[in-house]
């Protein structure tokens, strides 16, 4: 009688082979459930790098929002590309303080850099910016004076999407719009509050209907006839949110919502490092002024 054995799939830990070969996802289902996952995973890994032992991970709400928010207009209203280099290089050491490092920063930074570089580089030329010509060819000239207007322009970007990734990167979404409603009207900081939250739930409503699709389909489906199919979920997710929210609304208004979110956690007190912060950034915007 054949012995009865375990396939291999379902038995005990393999010996190591090597390093294993991810497969990209090739077709457009596939594309899309792997940018779904990918959002929802990013959005984890916000919470936990927030959850770390860091330098600004243990400030108040309000006091780092109100620093973050120094520090970005300070960025705003300097004109010295030597003042944006420094509160750059702070930004980075900032990051290493808090446990987060330099590559999560730099993933969410370099999309809208570079974007930034290709939007910025007309001013570069002759036609836009006229001054000391550089480098020229066909009649366009790369001239100084809009070299030096680029390359300022893109600093200051990428010292404010900087500072506003640490932000991100350091606090909980909890205590981001607990702090941000004692700082704004609680209006404005509940509709923020059910607009990133909302946002979730289509994802996640997306990526479920996506997947059904997908496992329901044996063949490769032609990409055109994905295309409709997934401009028609979409189509049926928009309609449906507008009941849900309706639905939603409804049922917190019959429990007594009034409109502002009440948090079981009262406001701490500030620590003897929350004014430390707010007097740093404060200093820091009173340097831009004078720059």
């Amino acid at each position: 009688m054949e012995e009865m054995r375990l396939p291999d799939w379902l038995g005990g830990p393999r010996e190591d082979t090597g390093p294993v070969r991810r497969l990209k996802p090739t077709g457009f289902l596939e594309k899309n459930i792997a940018g779904f996952s990918g959002a929802m995973l990013k959005a984890l890994a916000t919470e936990e790098y927030a959850s770390r032992d860091g330098v600004l991970q243990g400030l108040e709400p309000r006091a780092k929002l109100l620093g973050f928010f120094l520090l970005i207009a300070a960025s705003a209203i300097a004109g010295s590309g030597l003042f944006l280099s420094g509160v750059l290089l702070f930004v980075s050491a900032m990051s290493i303080k808090t446990r987060v490092g330099l590559s999560p920063l730099a993933k969410r930074v370099l999309p809208a850099f570079v974007f930034t570089f290709a939007v910025s580089l007309p001013v570069a030329l002759s036609a836009v910016t006229p001054g000391r010509e550089l480098v020229g060819a066909f009649g366009v000239a790369v001239t100084a004076e809009g070299l030096r207007l680029a390359g300022f322009f893109i600093l200051r970007v990428a010292t404010m999407l900087t500072l506003a990734s640490l932000l991100a990167l350091t606090t909980r979404q909890a205590d981001f719009f607990r702090g941000l409603g004692r700082m704004i009207p609680g209006f404005f900081a509940t509709a923020l509050f059910f607009t990133f939250r909302y946002v979730f739930i289509l994802i996640k409503s997306a990526q479920d209907a996506t997947l059904a699709r997908k496992s329901r389909t044996i063949r490769r489906a032609v990409l055109r006839e994905s295309q409709r199919w997934f401009a028609s979920r979409a189509a049926l997710i928009l309609k449906r949110s507008f009941s849900m929210a309706e639905e939603v609304n409804m049922a917190m208004i019959s429990r007594g919502f009034s409109g502002r979110i009440v948090s079981a956690y009262g406001a701490a007190p500030f620590a003897g490092r929350d004014y430390l912060w707010i007097g740093f950034t404060s200093f820091v915007l009173f340097l831009s002024l004078g720059i």
